[in-house]
């Protein structure tokens, strides 16, 4: 009994660990979202469609980072230890990707996602 005990309780925190964190903005107009050490936390955030949302993007870390988003034509440098403001676009169904373009390549990845859309496979770390 304690061995299937023991399984169980080991198959539902791998189970819950595998569920990206998303931060539901959902009518909020305004969001924080930090930049440190190659990531972006949170790296998903929900939202309505077409909802307009202010991002107030912290770098915590020693290194510049981006936060760009091609699809928005957003492309903006965070130096290091400093704050910008952007302001993003839900998109009408989907998700959107964003990502540090000096660092996706180690995984700084993000995504918003419209309505109920689920996250889509984020590029892994090398």
């Amino acid at each position: 009994m304690l061995a299937a005990s023991l399984t169980f309780t080991h198959s539902a925190i791998a189970s819950s660990a595998e569920q990206p964190k998303i931060k539901d903005v959902t009518g909020l107009a305004e969001a924080d979202l930090e930049a440190d050490e190659y990531y972006f936390e949170p790296a998903f955030l929900r939202g309505t469609p077409g909802q307009k949302l202010r991002l107030e993007i912290e770098n915590e870390s020693s290194t510049l980072h981006s936060f760009t988003v091609p699809e928005q034509k957003l492309d903006m440098d965070i130096p290091p230890k400093k704050k910008v403001a952007v302001e993003v676009i839900f998109p009408p169904s989907g998700v959107v990707r964003f990502f540090c373009r000096f660092h996706s390549e180690l995984g700084m990845d993000g995504e918003l996602l419209a309505g109920d859309a689920k996250p889509q496979a984020l590029r892994s770390p090398k």
